[in-house]
């Protein structure tokens, strides 16, 4: 490692610099995936795979990495610069497209096995469904994260396959266990609820350190971490599998 890690050789928990070997990918580059992807690249992790067809609005430049001269520019090109200036020893990937179909999904079911890594960073419930079923099928650990409407509350959950709960464990509303893509949103990167900025890197962190728990093997990994910001409060439930998943359940071990 150069000096730029030479504070990350302090790090006595793991071995830091093992991952330049890793690939993680990123599905979603808005609030919490720009972030996340920053984290990352500045980490050192090998290869960075990003998606996301949406392009950068006036609206996103109060919570993201981008710049005001970028709007108009599909995100995933826009971020890709960014990653390099912050570290030019990340190879970033990057697909333009919605995984949920044509060349995006072709993309996704080619990347993901191949992954070590999959951070879900969307704003729709049905994708996350969808992403789920793919990192299960494809026996690639998700980490998914989210915030509430309201901005300041939000949640991380690690799926382990095999071990861990996945998405649709103990969600009884949950009966599909198909692993067919969702239908495409069509209002594009619209903002609908409220993004708060703060709230964003908090969960952003969570979803990079609970990563580098899965990447690195040390540590507990948290199934499930509830954040509420209101309360500066933080809560780990331990999450367990549901032997009659549709998703998960039939799996072995």
């Amino acid at each position: 490692m150069t000096d730029r890690y030479a504070r990350l050789r302090l790090f006595e928990h793991a071995d830091l610099s093992k991952l330049a070997k890793k690939r993680v990918a990123i599905v979603g580059v808005g609030g919490l995936g720009a972030l996340s992807a920053e984290i990352l690249a500045r980490l050192g992790v090998g290869q960075l795979v990003l998606f996301d067809y949406d392009t950068v609005e006036e609206a996103n430049l109060n919570r993201l990495v981008y710049r005001t001269d970028q709007v108009g520019v599909k995100k995933v090109e826009a971020i890709r610069g960014h990653l390099r200036a912050a570290n030019p020893d990340v190879q970033v990937v990057s697909h333009p497209y919605d995984v949920t179909d044509g060349r995006g999904l072709k993309a996704l079911k080619e990347e993901t096995p191949r992954c070590d890594l999959v951070l879900g960073c969307v704003d729709s419930f049905a994708v996350r469904l969808f992403l789920n079923a793919m990192c299960v099928q494809s026996r690639v650990p998700l980490i998914d994260g989210g915030a509430s409407d309201d901005g300041v509350n939000g949640s991380v959950h690690v799926v382990i396959p095999g071990k861990t709960a996945c998405y649709r464990c103990n969600r009884p509303a949950l009966k599909d266990s198909s692993v067919a893509p969702p239908v495409r949103r069509e209002n594009g990167g619209a903002c609908h609820f409220t993004s708060l900025p703060t709230t964003m890197a908090v969960i952003a962190s969570l979803q990079c350190q609970e990563g580098l728990k899965v990447l690195l093997g040390f540590g507990s990994v948290a199934p499930f971490l509830m954040y509420f910001g209101l309360e500066g409060r933080l809560e780990r439930v331990d999450w367990k599998r549901d032997p009659a998943c549709g998703t998960c359940g039939r799996r072995r071990r």
